[in-house]
């Protein structure tokens, strides 16, 4: 099966619950007042069997935009690139991290399995992450906690403009965390201007 026919499995359903098919990028998306939640794929074809993975995550529309004025963007990156991104067996530990598919007949029972982890586990996820305050809060509460998907530079930058936008009381003491972190790291200079750059944006805002 291919992978495009593999989607569109999922598109009465995922329909159901409020999302829609965008077909050149192969993902599901749903709207919600500062962003949208977006349910996509990643797929290795290997003659007639495929490895598939899914994601889901949530783009906050206004983070996105600010970061992306300070972080060296590729194209029109700034315009589809996702604040949190998790993969299945992150939000659920029970459920594999990809699926390994060598027939038709494997399907239907993959099909099932991940719609029930959609309602028990997986909208409600999204739900959770689409409030800004939650999400800030995941990044922030732990400076030092691994957020697999991202590497620091964007997870800081996201961290520092959630802070901003959804917990300005703490905005300046996560500055510090995260100013401090990137002295330990000893990251490049490059990026500390960025961030930098950012932070007086951020000040100014």
């Amino acid at each position: 099966m291919k992978i495009n026919e593999m989607v569109l499995l999922h598109e009465n359903f995922l329909t159901d619950f409020g999302f829609h098919l965008e077909p050149k990028k192969l993902l599901y998306s749903k709207d919600f007042q500062e962003g949208k939640q977006i349910i996509f794929f990643h797929h290795t074809q290997f003659n007639d069997s495929l490895y598939f993975e899914y994601h889901l995550g949530v783009r906050f529309d206004e983070v996105e935009s600010i970061i992306h004025k300070f972080l060296p963007t590729l194209g029109d990156y700034k315009d589809r690139s996702i604040t949190l991104i998790e993969t299945m067996d992150r939000i659920d530990e029970k459920m594999p991290r990809r699926y390994f598919l060598e027939n038709d007949l494997e399907i239907a029972p993959v099909i099932e399995k991940v719609e029930n982890f959609m309602i028990k586990n997986g909208f409600p996820w999204m739900d959770k992450f689409s409030n800004g305050k939650n999400l800030e809060r995941f990044f922030n509460e732990d400076p030092d906690r691994n957020i697999v998907t991202q590497n620091f530079t964007y997870r800081s930058s996201r961290g520092i403009a959630l802070a901003k936008l959804y917990n300005p009381k703490r905005y300046k003491e996560v500055r510090d965390l995260y100013l401090t972190k990137m002295e330990e790291m000893q990251v490049t200079p490059f990026t500390v201007a960025c961030f930098l750059n950012l932070l007086d944006y951020l000040d100014n805002l």
